[in-house]
């Protein structure tokens, strides 16, 4: 991170921000944790008033180092002060489905919003902190209140595979795998529903469909099988 000599005007303002933000809607779903996130356009449309309000502008540019994308962000003040935090990165993988450049714009869209979000302390998914530890309440803890007696009643067992019939069964499949790849990387499991849901090339509600739950879910597989060397 680089800064101005001074920051006392430029952390002063982004007080003021916090201070003034509103909730901002979670207004997107993950089919993956049944929870909801908020997007970047949601984030801007907040945010973006009270940072030109109290004499803030951030700028976020885009940067492509050893197969990630990503983007850096500069926030400056009236004052001549300024902030410029290093780059938020995430590794592209080949996306069948999509072209380069519409799976560099959606891993720049996603590496966007969580920089913003945590330059300005702005919670952009449900908080799933705290559930108890146990394979039992980390399932728990990806099924929305609600829902979790439908993703019951679409999914069971499939011979020795165990894996549930149903896109939600598929999907409550694919977050046990995402645990194992993010308690073996350190990645959050949002980032890697987030970046596979990329690769794959299917927004949230397509998700639903049952063939492209399927298809999310061999992907998810692929990726732990070559963290494990099994390919």
């Amino acid at each position: 991170m680089d800064r101005s000599e001074s920051i006392k005007e430029i952390t002063a303002a982004i007080a003021k921000v916090q201070g003034e933000l509103p909730v901002i809607d979670k207004d997107r779903d993950n089919p993956i944790s049944h929870s909801k996130y908020a997007n970047l356009d949601s984030i801007n449309k907040a945010l973006l008033p009270l940072t030109s309000k109290n004499g803030l502008a951030v700028m976020q540019y885009p940067v492509n180092k050893d197969n990630k994308i990503g983007c850096g962000t500069i926030v400056t003040h009236t004052s001549g002060e300024y902030i410029h935090f290093d780059p938020y990165l995430i590794t592209v993988d080949g996306n069948k489905r999509m072209s380069a450049a519409q799976e560099g714009g959606s891993t720049l869209t996603y590496a966007k919003r969580y920089q913003i979000s945590a330059i300005f302390g702005i919670v952009t998914d449900e908080d799933k902190d705290g559930v108890q530890s146990g394979s039992q309440n980390k399932q728990q803890n990806y099924q929305k209140q609600g829902q979790s007696g439908r993703a019951h009643n679409q999914s069971n067992n499939h011979g020795k595979s165990g894996i549930s019939t149903g896109a939600s069964g598929i999907l409550n499949n694919a977050s046990k795998i995402i645990q194992k790849i993010s308690s073996k990387t350190g990645e959050t499991e949002p980032d890697i529903y987030q970046r596979i849901k990329g690769q794959v090339g299917f927004d949230d509600t397509e998700l639903n469909e049952v063939s492209n739950a399927a298809k999310f879910f061999n992907e998810v597989q692929n990726q732990w099988q070559s963290l494990e060397g099994n390919k």
